[in-house]
């Protein structure tokens, strides 16, 4: 049993891209494979970067439902639609604080490009 879940060979497997978040600008490359290489630099100038395996569904010709789990547990999920050049992300992170399971979320929109 393969660990990656993809519907189908999707067309951003292989691509580059840049998504522009408010506080931050990520720098993908989707490998063949169905990983996710990224580097990603925040508005303080901090760099972070990490390979993640993807779990991968493409919705339609251009619309693409990406979610991975990081190390950290930092949990991502995201719709892409490379046609409108958007994507909606979903994070989730732990949070001693909350009270709900001891993690936050939060929603965010950002500009999608194919390099």
């Amino acid at each position: 049993m393969s660990m990656l879940s993809m519907q189908y060979a999707g067309t951003l497997l292989g691509r580059e891209a840049v998504i522009e978040f408010p506080d931050s600008r990520a720098e993908v490359r989707y490998t063949a494979k169905g990983q996710m290489r990224w580097r990603v630099v925040d508005s303080q100038g901090h760099v972070s970067e990490g390979c993640e395996r993807l779990s991968y569904l493409q919705l339609s010709d251009h619309l693409h439902f990406l979610n991975w789990i990081e190390k950290t547990g930092f949990t991502v999920s995201q719709v892409i639609d490379s046609s409108q050049g958007t994507v909606q992300a979903f994070w989730s992170y732990a949070d001693e604080q909350c009270d709900s399971g001891h993690r936050s979320s939060m929603f965010v929109e950002g500009r999608f490009s194919l390099r």
